[in-house]
């Protein structure tokens, strides 16, 4: 038993198994990538950031819109204005949307209909698109399935519909990345399978490698998901590239080292597991210290707190599982097939003498002065040109042909750039914001907000369409009530001439006149009355005459006949007179009933008259009183001062003011918010010093005000394009730093010399500067866009460090191992890094092709970077280290007075160049190497 121990043990099957049990435990408990990349694949932001606190204060809104997000359904008629057709069509659908609203989980939608008050904000200038807001619950389900549903719902025939918000053109960009990364692990592990058949000729040992890079990855990658999925630890939507990238690079130098060592040893007839053995005791210091510089430089990174750079942190892990596959697999296959792993070709291949690096290092010792300057050039050229201000935080940058990209620009195109992406502000305070004095400072608020520079529009509570509604302001008020004391004015005037005229109709004189006339009349009246009197006593005594004188003769018989007629007459007129005189006796007593009350009346008009003279003149003080005032609200109308808000008892309850504070306060009346169109859409420039302008001057405006101490928040993409570019932009330079770093330092424990590997390292440093510059402008070329997205720094920070670790660790672990003095030691130790040196080159450029198998600038540029710092890289490096390494000698050596410029006298006197070289590399033979180090 013990011996069939022994022989598993021997022939490593017990790692066998290991490796088997680990991979198949990674396969079971694998979470599907996907849905990790959609919901964790975002940078996380700190739980103390401004997106973070704007979306705990929506989840608290109340007005049953807890947990929503908003999202644009855009109608867009590409042939011009909007027709009332389409415009009716449009209604239909959002009636028909209102219906099915439970299905989708729309709690809310805003259009021109419901709300006209927003108008200005729902319908483009040019009429030709329209915008119905919906508020979409979180709950209801994945980003992307919501927008894809609603997208159908709202196809309306004739027009061109979109739906578009910052959340779904972020999962779209998710989406993206993650419907190219199995296409890109796929190719980049049959490129790697193809790299190793071709530096072996073989088809086995390309297999084995591709096993070792699969069981790798697969432990790796279920690590980082289920820490993400269980833990939440730090998860980036390029996880899955990276992870692959650093492991696979990793594993196929390692790869490399192993079967060339093995196939020498088997070659001399070494058996197989013997080969192995001693293959793994010369390369195991040499993968220790890689492993080692790689998972503590990665390792580091978790103790940032920036989500996507923490995201990193795990390639420390992979590359030490790496690192384990590697002296462990691997040689469990090495030593059962021994000389077959290199089936079909049994010979060894003839490998020629590589001479490149050995031509550069005889240059750099011939002119290192020339070569220190190449070298200072590049690192210029790539500190010039920085890295920050070329990089953009946009994630619409790399996905084609997306509906929500489409219809955020048409937002753009019709709205504004800023529109598809605003900024939300929202205010909370403790005080309710539905009188006149909150209301007055928000809307001092909006305006001073509107006013910043690179700010388009504002829309609040009192300006619901992004324009001041003129009803609430003073000015328009006081327009009302000059209009009111203008025609009061008028009416005074009118008053003030009928006065004068009752004044000048109620004259004396003419009163006086009248009761004279009417004393005359009274006197004729009584001349009447006596004169009727006595002409009823005549007409009586006629009367009495005739009847005595009836016995006469016929003639006075006939006379009378006429005198009893005439008497008759008289009679009929002696009554007549007596009614005449009763009318005139009653008429005289009237007459002078008038007569007394006209002269009562002449007093009364004498008071009355008085009592208008003084009226007249006080409505002329008030006339000229109220002109006075009319002038003066006249001036203040056209003031700054007339500008301000007040709404009045009657406006505060007006339906469309009621609708404005449910739409833009929450169910308390505490909580308001207002939204802030940029006029540009957000980009690493202009965003973040725009949004501390809106912040400092919020800040400052509400000072000293009722709203002092309210708490102010932003959210919305640019604050949060602006908060990722603040976090990158103050941890890039720390993590270079710490990562750079510990790997210098740990190269200089390794070598221990700290000079020659500061110089080397300072090579690769300007290696990738330059590489990076290049990059830049053939990206500019091939796409006509000079701006890195913020993930190919980090991207292209795996391979670049996977090869500067190989790479210096190689010459490292030379320069320590040879005993010979430094200059004896520049060109052939150079000479025999650079024989592998090549393989190396093409396993970097070979491992980082699969990475354009995606349609992505990203790793299109992390690619050409990689490429390019690989290729710089070899031809400076052994340029570098001559050059530099001879001047850390010959420098110290000189005598103070051979740096001056000689004269003629002292010219004549030097030794030649070729006699003073030769002594100084005599005497630097004398010196020990450590002391040159």
């Amino acid at each position: 038993m013990q011996e069939r121990i022994r022989k598993l043990h021997h022939n490593r099957i017990f790692a066998l198994v290991f490796w088997l049990v680990v991979v198949f435990a990674a396969i079971v408990t694998l979470p599907n990538v996907n849905t990790i990349i959609q919901y964790d694949g975002q940078p996380q932001l700190a739980n103390t950031s401004q997106p973070v606190k704007a979306s705990q204060v929506r989840n608290h809104w109340g007005r049953n819109l807890d947990g929503t997000y908003t999202v644009n359904a855009v109608f867009n008629n590409p042939a011009g204005k909007l027709t009332n057709k389409q415009l009716a069509a449009i209604n239909k659908t959002t009636s028909s949307l209102q219906k099915k609203s439970t299905y989708y989980g729309i709690q809310k939608i805003t259009t021109i209909t419901n709300t006209p008050t927003s108008r200005p904000q729902l319908l483009s200038k040019d009429q030709s698109t329209e915008i119905v807001q919906l508020a979409v619950s979180h709950n209801q389900g994945p980003v992307r399935d919501i927008a894809k549903q609603l997208k159908n719902e709202i196809a309306t025939v004739g027009l061109e519909t979109y739906v578009t918000s910052p959340e779904i053109v972020s999962d779209a960009a998710n989406e993206h990345i993650a419907s190219f990364t199995l296409i890109v692990i796929l190719m980049t592990l049959l490129i790697a399978l193809v790299a190793m058949g071709i530096l072996f000729a073989s088809i086995i040992a390309p297999i084995i490698t591709f096993l070792a890079i699969l069981i790798s990855y697969i432990s790796t990658l279920s690590l980082a998901t289920n820490l993400a999925y269980h833990w939440n630890f730090a998860y980036s939507e390029y996880t899955p590239i990276f992870l692959l990238l650093g492991i696979s690079l990793f594993t196929l130098l390692t790869s490399f080292w192993f079967f060339r060592d093995l196939r020498n040893l088997v070659d001399e007839g070494t058996d197989s597991q013997a080969a192995t053995t001693q293959v793994i005791h010369n390369l195991g210091y040499r993968i220790l210290i890689s492993t080692l510089s790689l998972t503590l430089a990665f390792g580091s990174l978790m103790l940032f707190k920036f989500s996507s750079i923490r995201a990193l942190g795990i390639l420390g892990v992979g590359f030490a599982i790496t690192g384990l596959a590697s002296v462990t697999l691997i040689p469990v296959f090495a030593g059962m097939l021994g000389n077959s792993l290199f089936w079909p070709k049994k010979t060894r291949p003839q490998l020629a003498d590589h001479k490149l690096w050995r031509q550069l290092a005889r240059f750099g010792l011939w002119q290192p002065w020339i070569a220190v300057i190449v070298v200072l050039y590049f690192a210029g050229v790539g500190l010039f040109g920085g890295t920050q201000s070329h990089l953009n935080y946009n994630n619409a940058q790399d996905i084609p042909n997306n509906q929500a990209v489409q219809g955020a620009r048409v937002l753009s195109a019709h709205f504004g750039q800023g529109k598809a992406t605003p900024v939300t502000l929202y205010l909370q305070t403790k005080q309710r914001l539905d009188n006149q004095d909150q209301l007055y400072q928000l809307d001092n608020l909006t305006k001073k907000l509107r006013a910043q520079p690179g700010v388009a529009a504002v829309t609040s509570v009192t300006q619901p369409g992004g324009q001041p509604v003129t009803q609430y302001y003073v000015s328009r008020q006081l327009n009302g009530v000059t209009t009111s004391l203008s025609g009061a004015m008028g009416q005074l005037q009118s008053i003030r001439n009928a006065i004068k005229a009752d004044q000048n109709g109620l004259k004396q004189k003419d009163l006086k006149a009248e009761v004279k006339r009417l004393d005359k009349l009274s006197t004729k009246t009584d001349k009447l009355v006596s004169q009727s009197s006595r002409l009823q006593s005549a007409l009586s005594s006629v009367q009495s005459n005739t009847s005595t004188s009836s016995s006469s003769s016929k003639a006075a018989r006939r006379y009378i006949r006429q005198l009893n007629r005439i008497n008759t007459d008289l009679n009929t007129a002696s009554t007549t007179l007596t009614n005449l005189a009763a009318a005139v006796g009653a008429t005289s007593s009237d007459v002078s009933t008038v007569q007394s009350n006209l002269s009562t009346y002449q007093e009364s008009i004498k008071a009355v008259n008085s009592s208008l003279g003084q009226t007249r003149k006080q409505v002329q003080k008030l006339n000229t009183s109220i002109n006075k005032i009319y002038t003066y609200l006249g001036g203040l109308q056209n003031s700054e001062a007339a500008k301000s808000l007040y709404l009045t008892p009657t406006q505060l309850a007006s339906g469309d003011f009621q609708q404005s504070l449910v739409n833009f306060t929450d169910a308390k009346v505490k909580t308001t918010y207002l939204t802030i169109t940029l006029k540009q859409e957000p980009n690493a420039k202009t965003t973040t010093k725009t949004l501390q302008s809106l912040k400092q001057v919020a800040t400052s405006q509400l000072r000293g005000t009722s709203l002092k101490d309210a708490t102010l928040t932003f959210s919305g993409q640019p604050v949060v394009t602006s908060t990722l570019q603040e976090q990158f932009q103050h941890d890039l330079p720390r993590v270079l730093l710490l990562v750079f770093g510990i790997t210098l330092l740990l190269l200089v424990i390794f070598s221990r010399s700290l000079l020659q590997t500061s110089y080397w390292f300072l090579t690769f440093l300007a290696s990738a500067a330059a590489s990076y510059q290049l990059t830049r402008l053939i990206m500019q070329w091939l796409t006509g866009n000079s701006q890195f997205n913020w993930q190919v720094p980090l991207l292209a920070f795996v391979p670049l460090t996977v090869l500067a670790v190989v790479e210096l660790t190689q010459l490292a672990l030379s320069y320590r191992l040879n005993e010979a003095p430094l200059l004896d030691w520049l060109l052939p130790g150079i000479h025999e890094v650079g024989q592998t040196m090549r393989h190396s080159l093409f396993i970097v450029i070979a491992g980082v092709l699969g990475l354009l198998a995606a349609e992505s600038q990203v790793l299109t540029a992390v690619t050409l970077i990689t490429v390019l710092t690989a290729i710089i890289f070899n031809i400076m490096l052994p340029l570098m280290a001559s050059s530099f390494g001879k001047l850390s000698v010959v420098i110290p050596a000189q005598k103070p007075y051979q740096f001056h410029w000689p004269t003629r006298k002292s010219a004549a006197k030097r030794p030649s160049r070729r006699s003073w070289r030769r002594h100084h590399t005599d005497e630097s033979t004398d010196h020990p190497k450590d002391d040159q180090k």
